[in-house]
C-alpha cells in the first residue's frame, strides 16, 4: 500500500497537470512510439514496434497513420518472418480533455513473408519464401492520457484482418494486438 501511495505521489509531482483538467481546442499533431504484442491462433504471439502520427481536428476527429515494425514471433506456430504494416484512417475521440478514449478504422498494407509455406526453386533446389504486399483492415480502440499538454501516454487494442497471398499457400494475417507507449503533442 505504501508503494502505491508513493507511486501516485511521484507521478503527481512529475506530471502536475494530472490533477488539473484542460481542453484541447485547436488542431494538434500527435506522435508516439510504443510496443505492441499480437495474439494469433495456436498460442503464437508477435512483437512489434508501434508508431503513429496524427492530427486531431476540432470536432474530435483524428486523422492518423500508424506503422508496425515486426520484431519477431514466438509460440507453437510462428507463421511469419516478416509482417510490417502501414495503416491510415480516422478515429473519433469521445472527449477533448486530458483523458481521451477513442475508436477508429484503418485500412492499410502489410509487407509479409511466410516462414511456413514456400515454393521449391527447381534450379537451386532450395525452398523460397515470397515477400508480398497485402491489403489489411484494422479496427482499433483505446485511450490517450495527456500530461502538461505536451506529453501523452496511450493504450490501444486492435483487431487486424487480412491474408498473406504469395506463390504458395495463403496465410491469414488476422491478429488481436495490444499496444502501449508514450509520445508528444505539438
Amino acid at each position: 500500500m505504501k508503494k502505491t501511495i508513493l507511486f501516485f505521489f511521484l507521478l503527481n509531482s512529475i506530471f502536475p497537470s494530472l490533477s488539473q483538467d484542460f481542453e484541447i481546442k485547436e488542431k494538434r499533431v500527435h506522435s508516439a512510439l510504443g510496443f505492441s504484442t499480437g495474439f494469433l491462433t495456436e498460442h503464437t504471439q508477435s512483437i512489434n514496434l508501434h508508431g503513429f502520427l496524427g492530427v486531431l481536428l476540432k470536432d474530435q476527429i483524428e486523422l492518423r497513420g500508424d506503422g508496425f515494425y515486426f520484431l519477431g514471433n514466438t509460440g507453437d506456430r510462428p507463421r511469419f518472418s516478416k509482417n510490417h504494416q502501414l495503416l491510415a484512417g480516422a478515429f473519433y475521440h469521445f472527449s477533448n480533455r486530458k483523458f481521451q478514449p477513442y475508436f477508429g478504422l484503418q485500412p492499410g498494407i502489410a509487407i509479409s513473408q511466410s516462414s511456413e509455406f514456400g515454393v521449391l526453386n527447381s534450379s537451386t533446389g532450395k525452398i523460397e519464401y515470397q515477400t508480398t504486399a497485402n491489403p489489411i483492415i484494422s479496427i482499433a480502440g483505446g485511450f490517450k492520457l495527456y500530461a502538461q499538454k505536451w506529453f501523452l501516454a496511450f493504450v490501444e487494442v486492435r483487431q487486424n484482418y487480412g491474408k498473406h497471398k504469395s506463390n504458395s499457400y495463403p496465410v491469414y494475417l488476422d491478429e488481436f494486438r495490444v499496444s502501449f507507449g508514450f509520445g508528444f503533442t505539438f
